[in-house]
This record gives structure tokens, sequence and C-alpha cells, in this order.
């Protein structure tokens, strides 16, 4: 962090930002520390630099954090062009991961930002989005709220895009995260997925607890300077394998994994609030339409299979996994048999049938909330068409008043 000789004006269409400080600077551009015209702080990221492939990585990144909604994830307040080059605005954080590390915080509040980065890293999986280039200074961190975003998504891969996942860019560059790169990145031509994330992940959270990035064998361990987190040891182990196929398939299975080996710390919990949401452009903001509930805990009890979820349901949802169509179920067992409360699912259940319910049960819940966005899109379909409508009644009662005055002399 560096202060300016002379400040630089930002101009938008709605607003003046001015630059007095330089917080980061890279190959590609800079960030600057800018306030509004009434004294709100910023970050301001500038492209400087002008070959295709970087102003290409720029347009990819804005026009991704334009439509983030995510907490987790950093998103654009505003963006325009400079004299400098093109910039988006953003809001001011106190530093990154890395910075954070330095700070005597708890090993609780340490596993608390991994939880909270996961959830960043997932939504922008669910909107199809691999970042590529995770690393500690990719994180960032505001003291006051606790806040932790997800940044600097511009080498990330889009579905459908042309963009290869390459560690190699080119014969010239090869991006900054190598330390944090999956053994596919590190060959030219191999094609990586979320997996590569995780990989960065799992490397990262022993870096939290150990000061130590796990590279090759016998590295430091969690339970070695954290007993009590000591079952991390074993989540590392299998985000860090070097076959992708042995890693975690997803984000949300690395979550399960940390829930099921310490069932007191269950507060990583997925998307369950809208505000906490990954919400796809359009109207429907249910997150239980976008993000079908798990199983936390279970229990069984004198014929009686209860299931925990990690997020409460509603009777919308509970109607739509009634009517999910084609399903396999145990004979006599199905989705109408279970009563839901909350985050609570109950059914009678045979000692000998409990695993098969189970089953079928995990397998019900992504399609009921499927179904359940279908039926929302529908509902928002028919409120569009009503106010259409609506519209076209008083367009036609404006239009009737005005030709009458039009056409009435006095």
């Amino acid at each position: 962090m560096s202060k300016l000789k002379a400040q630089i004006t930002f101009e938008t269409t709605f607003a003046i930002y001015t630059a007095n400080e330089v917080l980061g600077e890279g190959g590609a551009g800079r960030v600057y520390g800018a306030v509004d015209e009434v004294g709100n702080r910023f970050a301001i990221k500038v492209l400087t630099a002008t070959t295709t492939d970087k102003r290409r990585r720029f347009k990819n990144e804005i026009s991704f954090l334009l439509k983030n909604k995510h907490p987790n994830i950093v998103s654009v307040t505003d963006y325009g062009l400079s004299e400098l080059g093109p910039f988006y605005v953003m809001h001011r954080y106190d530093g990154s991961l890395r910075e954070f590390l330095k700070l005597q915080s708890s090993n609780e509040d340490r596993l608390t930002v991994f939880s909270r980065v996961l959830d960043g890293v997932e939504a922008a999986h669910m909107l199809g989005t691999s970042h590529r280039d995770l690393k500690p200074e990719n994180i960032l961190y505001s003291n006051a709220t606790k806040l932790v975003a997800v940044a600097d998504f511009g080498i990330a891969g889009f579905t459908g895009d042309l963009l290869l996942t390459l560690v190699r860019t080119n014969d010239r560059q090869r991006l900054a995260n190598f330390i944090y790169a999956a053994p596919e990145q590190r060959v030219s031509g191999t094609r990586v997925d979320g997996r590569a994330d995780i990989y960065a992940l799992g490397l990262m959270l022993n870096e939290m607890f150990t000061g130590h990035i796990p590279l090759g064998s016998e590295y430091a361990t969690v339970a070695a300077t954290a007993p009590e987190f000591a079952f991390l040891d074993q989540i590392v182990g299998k985000a860090i394998r070097q076959d992708q196929d042995q890693r975690y398939r997803s984000i949300e299975e690395l979550k399960s994994d940390i829930a099921h080996r310490r069932r007191e710390f269950i507060s990583f919990q997925k998307l369950t609030k809208i505000t906490e949401t990954v919400v796809p452009e359009g109207e429907i903001d249910d997150p239980l339409a976008f993000v079908p509930p798990t199983i936390a805990q279970i229990d069984w009890d004198n014929g009686v299979l209860t299931l925990k979820l990690d997020q409460a349901v509603h009777a919308k949802w509970t109607r739509a996994l009634h009517n999910i169509g084609d399903y396999t179920s145990v004979m006599g067992i199905p989705p109408t048999a279970f009563q839901f409360s909350g985050d609570t699912a109950r059914v009678n259940v045979q000692a000998s049938d409990v695993q098969r319910v189970i089953d079928f049960f995990k397998q019900w819940l992504p399609s009921a909330s499927r179904t359940l966005r279908l039926e929302l899109e529908r509902e928002y379909a028919e409120q569009r068409r009503q106010a259409e409508r609506a519209l076209a009644i008083r367009k036609g009662q404006e239009e009737a008043r005005l030709n009458v005055l039009r056409d009435v002399k006095f």
C-alpha cells in the first residue's frame, strides 16, 4: 500500500471516485483505494495491460462479478472507462487471507473463515465457474465484519467458454498460483475442472492451521499443531490427492465430510438465506429452488427414522417433493410418506430398510428442488403475463382518455 503523489479521479455515469493510494499491483493492472463523493471507501481495479488475452480475462472477470449476488464473492458495484484503462469498483477490504493468517486468531476463527471461503467457491461452481487461481492473496477479508470474499476471477474457467484450463496459458506466460496449482494444471493441454480448486483449498486449509503448504510427503499436519482439529488432516489428505478422480468431487462433498467428521461443527450450512445464495438472473429468489437440502444427521428409534436436514424446507418444497414424477423407493415408503417440520423429516421405517430409504431420499432431494424451480418459473411467468395484461388495460384506458380529450371541443 502506497500513497499517490497526486489524486486520480474515476468517473462513471452516476458517481465520481477519488483515488489516493495504491493497494496492490500485478502484471495486468493496479488496485487503488478510493472514496466517492460522500466519503464511502472503495477499491478500484484498473486494467493497464493491453494484450488481447488480458483484456479477455478482465472482461470475463467483470462479467462474472456483475452477476454475482453472493456475499463470499467480490461483487462489482460500479464500472467504467478511464484514461488509465477500463476499471471496476468493489467493496474495500482490509486485506487478504495472507494478512489474516498473520493475526493471532483462534483455530475456531480460522475454520470459520475457511468455511466462508468454501461457500464462495461453491457459489462460483454453481454458476459453472471454476476459479483456477485460488491462493491466500485472492481471498479478501474485512477485520470488523469478518466478511470473506473470493476475488480475482480473471482466469476462471467458464462453462461454454473457449478458454482452455491450463496453468500455461501461452509459451511465455505462467499463472501466478503455481505453488497452489493442481497436478493436472501443470501439464499443458490437460483439461481442468472444479477439482483443481479443491486441491488448492486443501493446501490452504493445511496452511491456515500449520503455516505450511503440503508439498511432498511428511508435511506438517494439523494434528501436530491443533489436536482438537486433527480430523482436518483427513480432509486435507483427500483434497490434495494427485489423481483428481480421488479427490472430493464437489465443494458440497468436501463440506459434508467436514460436518460428518465433526458433528458438533454443523455451522457449515449451505446457502440458506437469500442474501447468502447465488441467485441466477431472473425473479426466483427462493434458495431451495437452486440449492437442495442435504442430510446433516440421522436417527432411528422404535421404527421412526428422523432425518435432520442442513436447511429448513417449506410447504412448496414439500409439495414439489411429493410431485417429483418418476422415482424409486422402498415398497410402501414413497415421498408422500415423509412428514416435514422445518429442517426435520420423519417416516416410519423397519430397521432392515433404513439404509435403502436414506439412499432413495438423497436421490429425491435435488429432484424436488428442480420441480420447485419449474413450478416457481411457471408462477412467475403467469405473474408477468398478468402484469402485462394489466398494463395493456391501463394503456388502453389512457389511450381512450386521451382520444376523448383530443376530440372534445369546448
